[in-house]
C-alpha cells in the first residue's frame, strides 16, 4: 500500500492542530463569560457549533471559532473596555 494514502502530511497536521487550539480557545473563552456578557442559549451554541464543527470537518470548527473570536469576542471586550 502506498505511504501517501496511510499517512497524513505534515501540513494537514498542522492545519488540525490549528484548528483544534482555535476551537480550545474558543470554548475555553466561551465557558469563562458570565451570564450578562453572553446568555447560556449562546454559550451553548457556540461551544457545540465549534466542537461538533471540529469533530466532523475540522476546517468548519475552526470557521465556528474564527466567527466567534472576530464578532461576539471582540464587542463584548470592546465593551468591558
Amino acid at each position: 500500500m502506498n505511504a501517501a494514502l496511510v499517512s497524513p502530511s505534515f501540513s494537514t497536521v498542522l492545519l488540525y492542530a490549528v484548528s483544534f487550539i482555535l476551537v480550545m480557545w474558543t470554548v475555553v473563552d466561551v465557558a469563562r463569560r458570565p451570564s450578562g456578557e453572553l446568555p447560556p442559549r449562546q454559550k451553548a451554541g457556540w461551544i457545540i457549533g465549534s466542537v461538533v464543527g471540529w469533530l466532523l470537518l475540522g476546517i468548519v470548527g475552526a470557521a465556528v471559532a474564527v466567527l466567534y473570536l472576530v464578532g461576539p469576542r471582540r464587542r463584548m471586550n470592546a465593551q468591558r473596555w
